[in-house]
């Protein structure tokens, strides 16, 4: 009696086969979670970024209105060097060191601040940049960077303001 099966050959072509058939699907699906991740967190710096740019302005506005002498009263720690960094949860802007610390999320508001929390992947800092010789014109960039396991992001708002008459 004569046993027919496969060979070894056979064998080892068809595993390959079988593994390149499934390599395919799984390199898709790491793909498609880095560009979730990657979009999740550019979502996330995209408005830090913003909600620090409004505490400028509205900062600015309300001294204006308030009929303060200085139109960057409370700012002037982001026209550092090194720039500041705003807490929007309790209106408190502070000199950043080297570096700006980590944002904190508050667990049961979900509100991104400074003081309680665990540290997030997120550092903002806002610098208050003077434009020519112009003293009631500023330029304000906010920057958030951050690290992931793709590599150091970061995004940068930047836009002027200036003192209202």
């Amino acid at each position: 009696m004569i046993m027919r099966g496969f060979s070894l050959l056979e064998t080892i072509v068809a595993i390959s086969i079988l593994t390149l058939a499934l390599l395919g699907p799984l390199a898709l699906a790491a793909f498609a979670l880095r560009s979730a991740s990657l979009s999740e967190n550019e979502v996330i710096a995209f408005n830090l970024a913003e909600e620090g740019m409004e505490f400028v302005i509205n900062k600015r506005d309300s001294n204006i209105f308030a009929g303060a002498g200085n139109w960057l009263q409370g700012l002037t720690n982001c026209q550092s060097a090194n720039g500041c960094f705003v807490d929007v949860t309790n209106n408190s802007v502070r000199t950043c060191s080297a570096n700006c610390p980590f944002l904190k999320r508050n667990t049961s508001s979900g509100l991104y601040n400074y003081v309680s929390g665990p540290d997030t992947i997120f550092r903002r800092k806002v610098a208050l940049e003077s434009v020519s010789s112009n003293s009631d014109e500023r330029k304000v960039k906010v920057s958030v960077s951050w690290a992931e396991r793709f590599g150091n992001r970061s995004f940068t708002l930047e836009h002027n303001i200036f003192k209202k008459r």
